[in-house]
């Protein structure tokens, strides 16, 4: 060990109120590096978080990594110096772990849970000097240390555990969610991928002959905005909606693109950023089977399709067909040669009472949550949810065929950690009960030649320590819009029934 270089003893004395931050074991699990996160302040490591961390560290699944990486933080700190002393961060702040807590009886705060050691170390933390005149601890305990260098502000519980919060709350002690990943603030202002731009007249009449049901049809930037009279702000890939009086075209928006001009008498490929214009569902006669029903399934088909586009977003209510438009591009494009094979991964996530152990192997154990994807299949095997109730199979995809043969797989997302795959079309299901760094592990699995595509509906996570905002797709949208190989569009409308609309509008 260093020479206790980093012990409060030797940090030189300091000005200004620094905040505490008590930290708990669901902050360090959802981001280990949120230890580092709190610039000049206090950090608090519970003793109780480091026994939730050896708990976690040996379970074999992504929490236990996460645990791993936050051990590996504070073995670093602990390399300078005694972490029950205190030991400077790289902020100018400071970071410990905490052995004692304050147990108020008109509280009753049951020792031996840890949510409880969390709380009472903020309390303890947040009567400072009191709590030290009540208990009778002499010079040694580091928080009479503390007081005698720096003026303690707020004390404030971090944690993506809401119950914690609550509690923390009842017991008179500050709380939040850890926010620095938080990229948007409420769901309201996630980015939707489509731009809807309402127009005069006059610009939608030179507009709608370009891209109204002309799929593929091509405006350059410069033509559309001497259209417009004004540049359009748009992220590449984005979905343009030109809107006038009802009407409407559509558009994908390509930063850049090799569009063939005459120059000279003869064809050439040159580099130019434009709107190429997407068929409305109603103006698309269907080739075979299923085809998008609405505008935004539409944009979504073809951003699918766009070979340039390497990773894809989509995200919407149930029955939005997320889901489906993703396994018909991926069954088009295998059928095209682009892609080898269909591999789809799900979580094993229950809704309601867990159902326990499951008996068999790991096909039998994963069955249940194959169904959805089976259904979607059969669905698109057979052309229609119609005649997939009348019984009559068509066989547009010769599903069966692709499923015994490994062209199209379905598999749990537990094992995905260590694989390279490449030529294969990804479909990851209900990635919004996804922490950040999982989607992270699963997007670096992309090889050469794949495309991948997430897909989940904001409003169902599931987890206890993740929301519309902080989940791991919302975390994707927000962090890869812009970029040239990414597209996203948000679903907005069921095609499952009219039941399934009236459920997720006002269930």
């Amino acid at each position: 060990m260093a020479g206790g270089e980093g012990n409060i003893a030797t940090i030189q004395k300091a000005e200004g109120v620094r905040k505490v931050f008590i930290i708990d074991t669901s902050t360090l699990i959802h981001a280990p590096e949120s230890i580092l996160s709190f610039q000049d302040n206090i950090v608090v490591i519970p003793f109780s978080v480091l026994e939730e961390l050896d708990d976690q560290k040996e379970r074999g699944n992504g929490t236990a990594s996460q645990a791993r990486a936050a051990i590996r933080i504070l073995d670093g700190f602990r390399k300078k110096g005694f972490l029950h002393c205190g030991i400077e961060t790289p902020g100018g702040g400071m970071i410990l772990v905490e052995n004692s807590g304050h147990f108020p009886q008109e509280l009753q705060l049951k020792e031996g849970k840890v949510d409880n050691f969390v709380v009472a170390v903020a309390l303890k933390w947040k009567l400072g000097s009191e709590w030290l005149r009540r208990s009778g601890i002499g010079a040694e305990d580091v928080l009479r240390k503390i007081l005698g260098r720096f003026e303690l502000g707020d004390v404030i519980v971090v944690t993506k555990d809401f119950n914690l919060r609550v509690k923390a709350s009842s017991c008179g002690v500050l709380s939040d969610d850890y926010l620095k990943d938080r990229l948007v603030d409420s769901e309201n202002e996630l980015y939707s991928g489509i731009a809807r731009i309402q127009v005069g007249e006059d610009v939608f009449k030179k507009i709608n002959p370009f891209l109204h049901n002309n799929d593929g049809s091509f405006i350059s930037c410069d033509d559309m905005r001497a259209i417009m009279g004004r540049e359009l702000n748009l992220f590449p890939n984005q979905a343009c909606v030109f809107e006038c009086n009802g009407r409407s075209s559509l558009s994908i928006y390509k930063k850049e693109v090799l569009v063939s001009v005459e120059k000279g008498g003869k064809k050439e490929n040159i580099p130019q950023s434009g709107f190429f214009g997407v068929s409305k569902p109603k103006d698309c006669p269907p080739k075979s089977g299923i085809e998008p029903r609405n505008a935004e399934q539409a944009l979504a088909m073809k951003i699918l399709m766009d070979p340039a586009v390497k990773i894809i977003t989509l995200s919407g209510i149930a029955g939005s067909g997320k889901t489906l438009m993703a396994l018909l591009a991926g069954l088009r494009q295998m059928e095209d040669s682009l892609y080898e094979r269909i591999l789809i991964y799900r979580s094993n996530v229950e809704i309601g009472e867990k159902l326990g152990f499951l008996p068999g192997d790991l096909n039998e154990k994963f069955a249940p949550w194959t169904k959805p994807i089976l259904d979607l299949l059969e669905i698109l095997d057979n052309g229609s949810e119609k005649t997939v109730a009348k019984g009559d199979k068509r066989k547009c995809f010769e599903i069966e065929a692709l499923l015994d043969s490994d062209y199209i797989k379905i598999e749990p997302i537990n094992h995905i950690q260590g694989r390279s795959l490449h030529r294969t079309f990804i479909i990851v299901d209900e990635t919004q009960n996804f922490r950040p760094s999982d989607l992270k592990k699963m997007v670096t699995r992309v090889g050469a030649g794949s495309k991948i595509v997430l897909t989940g509906d904001i409003d169902q996570v599931e987890s206890n320590y993740l929301d519309k905002v902080t989940n791991g797709l919302s975390h994707v949208i927000e962090r890869l819009k812009g970029q040239e190989v990414f597209g996203h569009i948000t679903l907005p409308k069921s095609e499952r029934s009219d039941i399934a609309q009236l459920a997720a509008t006002l269930l």
